[in-house]
């Protein structure tokens, strides 16, 4: 594990062809239409190539206890090379911890942040009064400003398949033998449902952009379980122009607290 800290991971990110990128900015064609290179890199997909270094030093406890948080800086494009570097180990008395830098080919940091894997096991929040609200059918329309903090999140319950789990592994090019040997679900693919289902609750003015996620494992996900997401608005701002929202996000698994996210996104 000392070699990892400080330590590297090169990455060449390849989105898949699934159907639902045709004709959005994560589509090649469209993408250069707009004046990118390439397609854009959703955020979820950079956060999940970060947990490979949390993988590769702790294995299942960082899946059963661990947490990360990232803060996108600069777009990340399919095709694309990227470098994922680990900093030193440092121990706080509560937990080990590595800063992580995320450069491109062109060494621009584009993402930054951090892992960790806490000594203990992080004490469960309380979510017995936490309101499970389904995505609605017909996502009403929010306005630019108009999220309400407090509003409460939309989820879906799901049966996690093994196919859902072998699409996550190759759409990651994740080949760690952690992953096919122990069969837990990978934490990117957590991070996206939660956050598929978050942002289907509502009609929003403009594309959503993912800039900030922490995540706090609490147990590990199989396939077969039942998943749903709550959660509530915690905060929402005005930046530049640009109008961002904050949500506290509870990932159950078989009806047990199995991470919580914090997201920031830009909504309009």
């Amino acid at each position: 594990m000392d070699s990892l800290f400080p330590g590297r991971f090169d990455v060449h990110m390849l989105l898949g062809d699934a159907p639902h990128y045709k004709g959005s900015i994560h589509d090649d064609e469209v993408a250069r239409t707009r004046g990118y290179k390439a397609a854009l890199i959703p955020g979820a997909f950079v956060y999940g190539h970060i947990s490979r270094a949390a993988i590769s030093a702790w294995g299942e406890d960082w899946v059963g206890r661990g947490s990360m948080s990232t803060r996108f800086r600069r777009p990340v494009y399919n095709h694309e090379n990227i470098t994922i570097f680990t900093g030193s180990l440092i121990d706080d008395g509560k937990a080990l911890r590595s800063e992580i830098s995320v450069l491109n080919g062109d060494n621009e940091e584009v993402a930054a942040g951090w892992i960790a894997l806490p000594h203990r096991a992080t004490p469960e929040p309380d979510m017995s009064a936490l309101q499970f609200l389904p995505v609605p059918e017909a996502p009403p329309p929010i306005t630019a400003g108009g999220l309400p903090v407090g509003a409460p999140l939309h989820g879906r319950e799901r049966i996690l398949t093994d196919e859902d789990f072998r699409i996550s592994l190759g759409a990651f090019g994740e080949c760690h033998p952690l992953y096919s040997v122990r069969g837990f679900v990978h934490s990117g693919l957590l991070m996206r449902m939660s956050m598929g289902d978050v942002n289907s609750g509502w009609k929003f003015p403009a594309a959503v952009v993912l800039v900030e996620a922490e995540a706090q494992h609490f147990r590990a996900v199989y396939p077969g379980q039942a998943v749903r997401t709550a959660g509530q608005v915690a905060a929402t701002y005005e930046r530049k122009g640009k109008h961002y929202f904050v949500s506290d996000e509870v990932l159950f698994a078989d009806g047990l607290v199995a991470a919580t996210f914090k997201r920031t996104q830009i909504y309009g």
